[in-house]
């Protein structure tokens, strides 16, 4: 699947052809399965959503630095 943040939430799009019932089924039970963290209770979905983004940059970001070249 590719997920895509849009303004309300995140679209997931599914890159091949799958059982549409099974992957919702699994979906629905890995969200049950979530649970918020002490640090991220109180703060709303989308604030947690951009600290993620950011730290997802700056690993991406450390790892580019930190490559070499031949």
């Amino acid at each position: 699947m590719e997920a895509i943040r849009v303004d309300d939430g995140v679209l997931l799009r599914v890159k091949q052809v799958v059982d549409r019932n099974a992957v919702a089924d699994r979906i629905a039970s890995t969200l049950a399965d979530v649970h918020v963290p002490p640090e991220d209770r109180g703060r709303s979905e989308d604030e947690v959503i951009e600290d993620t983004i950011a730290e997802i940059s700056a690993s991406r970001r450390e790892r580019r630095d930190n490559e070499t070249w031949m």
